[in-house]
């Protein structure tokens, strides 16, 4: 039972979308990547912290389809799409980076410095129309250096077509960036077959990591053209050389790490890896499905205005009530812990759910319907 290995404030988590449970292992881990080889290992704590990096890289690889390699690590998604942003090769007449309206925030505000680069900002519009291939049409222009792909929409939970949309970027010379950090550890994620140039992720939400252990993938011929602005000694092809004049970027992901690396965070971050691979991503993928099957068959037409399409959402919901205020005060007393966007109660499901958590979201709510 996938519940007992985690811990819950409350009697009924739905908050997976915001912030992942915590595993119970997870101080143990932190302790054991960060704590014990600093007060032990004296100069030797490098290589314990090191380690401690490259546990993380090797236990998210396979959760995202991806070799360790082509990891690097990041404080969060905002700070690798910026790298990634101002590190691609000027090309004459791609002046376009192309988003959606549906992407969350920070992709906005941080895309949005390229207008400091003269590239213009075209936002496709948002909704159910974004798991068609063809709504993505003007990314695959010859004016278009960069088109950013959310897999899943954080609160839509519209599942985009990204395979499909890396293959026509690549196609037609586009740069592609996937945003997976509302998918990575419930929806399955290929990074290595669907060959896009870069992605961008956190282990805050489904990976049940925390704040602050974030990451950028890149593929290895993509990073090589790429020359990133924000560089440090780990971006540094030998980082113990200590020349300072002398630089020579890394080859493939490793030249986007930036200055040291924050280890805590990743340290502790293995601890949801663990569980999630033991589990298998394909498993817990269908898992969520089943149970947002059984919410969406006992909710009333029309109560949700998030994707319900099997095969064509993620793992989250928006269900409309009649006044917030009042359904929250009642999930509230039955234990649920939820959040809102649109005035309207948002929730998700992972691997620690269980069909009596449904059962209590919808006793809960259908006063309020």
């Amino acid at each position: 039972m996938h519940r007992e290995r985690f811990h819950f404030p409350c009697d009924h988590y739905f908050l997976s979308h915001s912030v992942g449970a915590q595993p119970k292992t997870y101080d143990a881990a932190l302790a054991a990547g960060y704590a014990d080889p600093w007060r032990k290992d004296g100069l030797g704590v490098w290589d314990g912290w090191f380690e401690s990096l490259d546990r993380f890289r090797a236990g998210l690889a396979p959760l995202i389809g991806a070799g360790a390699e082509d990891i690097s690590l990041q404080p969060n998604v905002s700070a690798g799409l910026a790298k990634i942003l101002f590190s691609l090769p000027e090309r004459a007449r791609r002046t376009k980076i192309v988003l959606t309206e549906d992407d969350f925030p920070t992709v906005g505000f941080v895309l949005a410095q390229a207008r400091r680069a003269g590239y213009e900002l075209v936002f496709l519009p948002g909704g159910e129309r974004l798991a068609d291939p063809d709504a993505w049409a003007p990314a695959f222009q010859d004016d278009v250096q960069l088109v950013l792909a959310t897999q899943v929409f954080s609160n839509s939970s519209v599942l985009s077509p990204c395979a499909e949309i890396a293959r026509r970027a690549r196609e037609r010379g586009v740069f592609s960036v996937l945003d997976i950090a509302q998918s990575a550890g419930a929806v399955p994620v290929r990074l290595d077959d669907w060959a896009p140039d870069f992605a961008i992720g956190t282990s805050l939400k489904y990976l049940c990591g925390g704040a602050g252990a974030a990451y950028l993938w890149a593929q290895k011929d993509a990073a090589d053209r790429a020359a990133p602005m924000d560089v440090g000694w780990f971006s540094h092809a030998d980082p113990f050389e200590f020349d300072i004049h002398h630089f020579e970027y890394a080859e493939g992901a490793a030249r986007y790490t930036g200055g040291t690396p924050s280890v805590a965070p990743f340290a502790g971050a293995v601890a949801g890896h663990e569980i999630l691979n033991a589990a298998g991503v394909d498993e817990i993928y269908a898992h969520n499905q089943s149970l947002l099957t059984r919410l969406f068959s006992a909710l009333p037409d029309g109560a949700v205005f998030s994707m319900t399409a099997e095969g064509a959402r993620g793992s989250s919901a928006l269900i409309r009530v009649r006044n917030y205020d009042a359904a929250a005060s009642a999930l509230a007393e039955a234990g649920i812990a939820h959040d809102t966007r649109k005035g309207a109660v948002r929730v998700s499901v992972h691997l620690y759910n269980d069909e009596s958590d449904i059962d209590a979201l919808t006793a809960a709510l259908e006063p309020h319907l």
